[in-house]
């Protein structure tokens, strides 16, 4: 019986610590959007995610409390004219960084529910085929800036 109990022990720490290593191999890094005027109907969001594991992973959808919904977007010039599109996904690449940014993949926050405010932070929850549901903050720069503060890398919850 003592034999019993101590080897169901040891196999439950052991899937316990399995589990606890088996965090997300999805890192997001400067993870920010801009400040908008009052009665803005969207906002763009940025961020890097690097896929540090073995495998592909998408993300596939984005959804934040402070916007009516979240869409993933591209914008590409075509003939001359920037053109912005609405994607089904983003593919991330095993062991690959891929940026959101200005003039680029981007997330779109559509009819956020309140002005955002630079310094404020706004929270986006990240899905993906593979990698477990990430909360993340947005850092709110002000409405005329072009990249992430220097001092921002992966800003989770």
């Amino acid at each position: 019986m003592g034999k019993t109990i101590i080897t169901a022990a040891m196999l439950l720490l052991a899937t316990l610590a399995q589990a606890a290593g088996s965090g997300s191999t999805i890192q997001v890094r400067e993870a920010w959007t801009r400040a908008t005027p009052p009665q803005a109907p969207s906002a763009a969001g940025y961020l890097t995610l690097v896929n540090a594991g073995a495998e592909a992973d998408r993300l596939l959808s984005v959804s934040s409390p402070m916007a009516a919904r979240v869409e993933i977007h591209e914008s590409r010039m075509d003939g001359g004219v920037m053109r912005m599109r609405r994607l089904d996904g983003l593919d991330l690449p095993a062991g690959a960084t891929v940026a959101l940014a200005p003039s680029g993949a981007h997330l779109m926050l559509i009819g956020p529910r309140q002005p955002l405010l630079a310094g404020q932070a706004i929270e986006v929850v990240l899905r993906f085929a593979r990698a477990p549901a990430q909360t993340v903050r947005l850092q709110v720069r002000p409405i005329d800036a072009t990249a992430p503060a220097a001092d921002m890398h992966g800003m989770h919850m």
